[in-house]
Parts: C-alpha cells; sequence; structure tokens
C-alpha cells in the first residue's frame, strides 16, 4: 500500500471516529436500552438470541443501531449491518451481500452458484467469526422483507451459529410464525423503542447549546419528544442562530417527519382513513364510522391500526401527536368543510352518549372526549395539545412521605408561570401570568392528615411517566359526613354557609352515595408546562357531569377564570371568599347537571354551533321520503351500486334509478356526495 493510501485511509478512519464520537455525544434517553444490550453481550457467549427493536418512523431505531455497533467494536465482538434497503430481497442477493460485508472474497463462478452453496459459504465465514470474538448480525427496516422474511426464518437462521445474536429492526414488531412458534418465542427478546420523555429532550438541548428553560419548554411542547422531528428542528433553529428560539415557523420539519410516516399509506382509502383519525383525540370502529359517515370494514380498521403511528390505548387508539397536529393542520387548510364535518358528527356522536348514559354509568371519559370537539380554542390549547402519560393514585401510607414531601419542594420552589396562547381563528395572542404567590394559592389549607381521616379518597396524587410526584388533588365528595367540613373550613364555608337550608338538606346524602363534588385544589408546579396543564385540567372536566353538582374555587386570575367559564360554569352569585390573601374576592364555580338541568347544560354548551338545527333539518328532509327509498338510501350509503341494490331489494336495476331520481328530487340534491352529507348531518 502506498504512502497516499495509508495518510488517506488514516484520514477517513479518524474522520468516522469523530462522527461516531459526535452522535454518541447526542444519544440521549436510552440508558435502559444500551444496559440490555451489554447484558446480551454477555449472554451471547453462552446462547444466541434475537432482539426486536421496533418503533415508529424517526425514532431512533438506527441511531440506536450505531450506538450498538459502536459497544460491540469496544469488545471486539463483529457487528454486520444490514439494511433491508441496500440489496434485492431474494436468499442469492442476501447472501451475496453477507460475504461482501464478511469480507469474504467471491469469484464470479461463485456468485452465480447454487444456493445452497453460497449459503453454506454464508454460514461458514459467520461461524468463524463467531468462534474468534463472536457475530452480532443486524437487519434494519425489517418491514421491508416482504415474501423474503420466510426464508429468512426458515433457511437462513435456523443454520446460524448457536453463538450469534440476531437483531431484528423495523416499524413493527415481529409476530405470526415468530410468534406461534414456542422455539421462536423463547428466543425472542422484545424492545419497543418510544419517544424521549421530557428529561431526555433537556438533556439533547443542553449538549445543542440550548439552556434556556422557556426555549427548552417550546421545543419540547412543539416535538413531543419524537427524536427525528427534535434533531430537525434544532438543526434548523441553529442554521437561523440570529435568534435561536423563533420557531413559530417549522422550515419544513414536520412535513419532512410526516412524509416518513405516510410511506406506510399504500392506497387512498387508506389515506383517507388516517385523515379522519386524525381529526379524532381517541377512535375506535365505531366512532370513525360516525365520523366519517359512512361504514368502516373491520378489514379496513384493522390496516388503519396496523400503522406504526398508531397506538392501543385504554379505550381505543390514537395516532402519535405530531402526526396528528400535522395532517389535522393540513386538512384544515385543505378541505375545511370535510374537517368541520368529521368534528360536528363526533360532537354529536358524543352528545347523544352522555345524553343516553348518564343515568346509567359514569361519563366521565366521555365527557373529556366530548369537550375535544366542542370547539372552544382555549379549552384545547391549554388541555388537550399532549396525549400525556401522567396517572392519579391515591393517597396511602405508603406513599404518605412522598406527598409531604412533594408539598415542602413546592413551597420551596414555587416559581412564576408564564403561559402563551395564540386564538387559531382570530390570530390574536394572549399571555396568561400566574405569580410566584398564587401558584402556591392551590396548596394554601391542604392538610393531608386532616383530608385523609375526613375520607380516605379525597386526595390523589399525580406521578409522571417516570413515577415521580408532579401534582396533587383534592377533590372532596359533598355528602352528610363532610358537610360539617365544608361549611366550617377556609376556601369552602363561604359557598356552603350562604345556601338556604332546603338546598343544604338536599345535600345532605348518605356517605355512600354523593350530592355532588367540592373541588378545593388541582395542584401543579408550572401551569405553562403542557403536559402537568392536561393532566390538570383533564381531571376537572371528567368531573364536569359525572359528579352531577361541581363546585370550585380556584384562585383569582384571569387564566383560571376564562377556562371555569369556558367550561360552562356558572359564576355562583351569593358568595365570594378572601380565603387565599385575606383582601381579594375571589367568586365560586358552579356546574349542575342534575336531573333535567343536564338537557339545558349540554344545549347551551353547543349554543352558536347550530348542530341540532343542522341534524333537525336534515331528518325533516328525509322524513319525505317513502320505506322503500330510505332503504335504497342506506344501502347507497353502503357504497352499493345500482346493480348490487336491485340483487338485494329483489328489484330491477331500472326500478333502482327511478327510486334514486325521487330521492334527488325530493332532497333537492344531484348526487351521491350530496345524499351521503346530508346523511352525515343527520346521523351525526
Amino acid at each position: 500500500m502506498s504512502k497516499e493510501q495509508g495518510n488517506t485511509r488514516d484520514v477517513g478512519e479518524r474522520f468516522v471516529n469523530e462522527i461516531d464520537q459526535i452522535e454518541q455525544h447526542y444519544l440521549v434517553g436510552r440508558q435502559k436500552e444500551v444496559q440490555f444490550f451489554h447484558e446480551q453481550l454477555l449472554e451471547m457467549k453462552h446462547r444466541g438470541s434475537i432482539l426486536n427493536i421496533y418503533g415508529t418512523g424517526g425514532v431512533g431505531k438506527s441511531y440506536l443501531l450505531d450506538e450498538f455497533r459502536r459497544i460491540a467494536h469496544e469488545v471486539q465482538t463483529r457487528f454486520l449491518l444490514l439494511d433491508s434497503m441496500d440489496f434485492p430481497h431474494n436468499p442469492q442477493d442476501f447472501c451475496l451481500h453477507l460475504l461482501r460485508l464478511l469480507r469474504c472474497h467471491i469469484s464470479k463462478e461463485e456468485q452465480i452458484d447454487k444456493l445452497n452453496r453460497l449459503l453454506v459459504l454464508c454460514q461458514e465465514a459467520i461461524q468463524k467469526e463467531a468462534e474468534s470474538g463472536g457475530v452480532i448480525l443486524a437487519l434494519d427496516t425489517f418491514e421491508e422483507l416482504g415474501e423474503f422474511e420466510y426464508w429468512f426464518r426458515e433457511e437462513f437462521l435456523v443454520q446460524l451459529h448457536s453463538k450469534v445474536l440476531v437483531i431484528i429492526s423495523g416499524r413493527y414488531p415481529i409476530q405470526g410464525a415468530w410468534l406461534s412458534s414456542p422455539a421462536w418465542r423463547q428466543l425472542i427478546c422484545h424492545m419497543p423503542i418510544g419517544d424521549l420523555d421530557y428529561y431526555a429532550v433537556k438533556e439533547y438541548l443542553y449538549r445543542s447549546g440550548f439552556n434556556v428553560e422557556d426555549d427548552i419548554q417550546q421545543i419540547w411542547n412543539k416535538t413531543k419528544g419524537h427524536p427525528l422531528t427534535l434533531s430537525l428542528l434544532v438543526s434548523t433553529t441553529q442554521f437561523h442562530t440570529m435568534q435561536p428560539m423563533v420557531i413559530e415557523e417549522d422550515n419544513g420539519v414536520f412535513a419532512q417527519v410526516v412524509h416518513t410516516w405516510l410511506k406506510e399509506l399504500p392506497d387512498p382509502q387508506l389515506r383517507e382513513l388516517v385523515e379522519t383519525a386524525a381529526v379524532l383525540r381517541h377512535f375506535n370502529q365505531e366512532l370513525l364510522t360516525c365520523a366519517m359517515g359512512r361504514p368502516i370494514s373491520t378489514e379496513q380498521f384493522l390496516k388503519l391500526v396496523g400503522l406504526s403511528f398508531v397506538r392501543r390505548v385504554d379505550r381505543g387508539w390514537l395516532l402519535h401527536d405530531l402526526m396528528r397536529d400535522a395532517i389535522t393542520h393540513e386538512l384544515q387548510v385543505r378541505a375545511p368543510e370535510q374537517y368541520g364535518g368529521i368534528r360536528k358528527r363526533c360532537n354529536l356522536y358524543y352528545y347523544d352518549l352522555i345524553k343516553e348514559s348518564v343515568h346509567k354509568k359514569s361519563v366521565a371519559w366521555e365527557t373529556a372526549e366530548w369537550f375535544y370537539y366542542i370547539g372552544d380554542p382555549a379549552i384545547l390549547a391549554f388541555f388537550y395539545q399532549n396525549s400525556g402519560t401522567h396517572r392519579w393514585e391515591t393517597l396511602n401510607s405508603v406513599n404518605w412521605s412522598e406527598a409531604e414531601r412533594y408539598i415542602e419542594n413546592r413551597r420551596s420552589s414555587a416559581k412564576e408561570a408564564r403561559i402563551a396562547y395564540t386564538n387559531p381563528e382570530t390570530l390574536e395572542r394572549y399571555e396568561y401570568v400566574i405569580s410566584m404567590e398564587e401558584n402556591l394559592y392551590t396548596l394554601k389549607h391542604i392538610h393531608l392528615r386532616e383530608l385523609y381521616e375526613l375520607d380516605s379518597s379525597i386526595v390523589k396524587l399525580l406521578r409522571d411517566r417516570q413515577g415521580g410526584l408532579s401534582g396533587l388533588s383534592v377533590i372532596i365528595p359533598i355528602n352528610v359526613h363532610t358537610l360539617d367540613y365544608l361549611l366550617t373550613q377556609p376556601l369552602s364555608s363561604a359557598y356552603f354557609t350562604g345556601l338556604p337550608e332546603q338546598r343544604l338538606k338536599e345535600l345532605k346524602v348518605p356517605r355512600e352515595t354523593n350530592a355532588g363534588y367540592f373541588v378545593k385544589t388541582i395542584d401543579i408546579p408550572d401551569f405553562a408546562d403542557q403536559s402537568l396543564r392536561a393532566a390538570a385540567g383533564l381531571t376537572f372536566i371528567t368531573h364536569i357531569i359525572s359528579a352531577g353538582f361541581l363546585v370550585a374555587a380556584p384562585p383569582a386570575n384571569p387564566f383560571f377564570g376564562e377556562i371555569h367559564l369556558g367550561l360552562g360554569c356558572q359564576v355562583a352569585k351569593h358568595a365570594v371568599h378572601y380565603d387565599y390573601d385575606g383582601i381579594t374576592p375571589t367568586p365560586y364555580y358552579v356546574i349542575d347537571t342534575r336531573g333535567n338541568k343536564l338537557q339545558s347544560y349540554l344545549n347551551k354548551m353547543l349554543t352558536g354551533l347550530d348542530m341540532l338545527d343542522e341534524r333537525r333539518d336534515a331528518q325533516e328532509e328525509l322524513s319525505s321520503l317513502t320505506p322503500r327509498e330510505m332503504e335504497v338510501v342506506e344501502l347507497i350509503i353502503q357504497g352499493l351500486t345500482n346493480m348490487e341494490i336491485a340483487c338485494k331489494l329483489y328489484l330491477s336495476e331500472v326500478t333502482v334509478k327511478k327510486h334514486l331520481s325521487n330521492i334527488f328530487r325530493k332532497l333537492n340534491i344531484k348526487n351521491r356526495s350530496q345524499l351521503a352529507f346530508l346523511m352525515g348531518k343527520c346521523q351525526a
């Protein structure tokens, strides 16, 4: 080798090493995965296994594989990375590609050898490497292998040396034959890769030169912890470093990220389902059918929920936050009537569900969903921009000391909170400020022992994804047992002592049943934190209708006032209190949905949206149709052709056409699309 060639190689190696060091520096939030890989390397000396890494596009699977490669290199283990995009998906080309990675010299004659001979060469080369220092065989973008996956599993892997660690990385977990076989199941270790949490994002931004807390919070809110979005947004922002955090414009970042997801959509019908699902908060087959105004087949629905950016949650499915935000924004601009129609149909779906179910079961979850569609921009911005991973648990002897530490830490580290909000309809910008003193008002008059002895279920603690305490709520049931407390204690006494005797008697229900709830506090450390604010706000929203009667006394700050009014609360006329600072008159907010008051409340929340009027108008128009014409309409909505309708109803195609002409004439419409739109109004 010449001196020039040697120098070129040294420079190349230095360049590669420098890139590796930089990438390793920016790897955050994957400590558990890295630790697990170290353990697998130790285990590999005894037996082989399959590590299945999976997660949606842009979540950092390939970045993690690079870290695994670096770790393997440090312990002198051969790391072979095959991206399925780099070779044709057939056994012969796979073997040739693998032999090249193993730096095996292949003659032209051997390249056209029979497959069995190439397979033997591969296995021999891998075995030689495994015996000398170990081998890791990693396949990236595994979902693209298609039918080749069968040969890879049934022919290649079964002959592989037992001390080889196989990594299969893709958007989806391996399933089917991999899981139906007990033997394969025992060899597979699953490693799902998700978005980064707030602390990992913060660390990444620190390493990228961002150290202003407000800037970090803003980036966290925009990226939702999605690694590719985070990386692109930071690089775009750094490119325009004159003003590092002017990121109101995304410079195409989100369009680029969504493009990586939309590669999964093979046909226009599935794209339409994704667009509709993006408008929904959570969805299932029934709601999606309602939102689209036509039936969705089980086959179509299963294709939708099988996409990598769709995940299962307790009450249905939801799209990745970024995907939902980006597609919704695009749909609003491109097809505003379609977008509005979807939201209206969902709005009325939950309206009907709440109205029908309120006396049969709790409608806490349905209420939270309904408010997502009612359309108040501030409520959506404040409480629905983050799907969140917080959970509530009841105060008990095990977490008692944690609760005390939480309160102590809150009192010693309170700070001012600034909440910015831009109305998307008017483009007016608002900023709310919650002072440091007001930030602590929500913990004033909170005494854990006293509340616990009153009712052990009253105090709830909020945990974040890491298990740390990040909030506290005190929501007191109103009954004969708690009424004396409510009549005599700060925050509640002014309201309850001001009630007429008859109203108080109505509230003296047995302890095992409640007449309503008094919200003494829903406390979080920082109301500017979007995910914490969502957890707090949705806790209140879920009580609005289920409680029947709800009273709250938040601090007298415009932010809290406008939120409560936006949720349909009434300001109590008979009482105010001064219990936060002894000076400021603070109002009570009340919602009463007991008995026939529920209908009034629901209708009030829909006032101005004209939804109920539209439904009544559509129903009146359809009432002019005969029973046979209605049968034809229902089959048209299902997508049947005239011939299919004729067969279904035992009619001639000519008769079906006559029915169709009569339907169009009576409804004053011209085509099937207008009919579907009218039916959507009626069914919504």
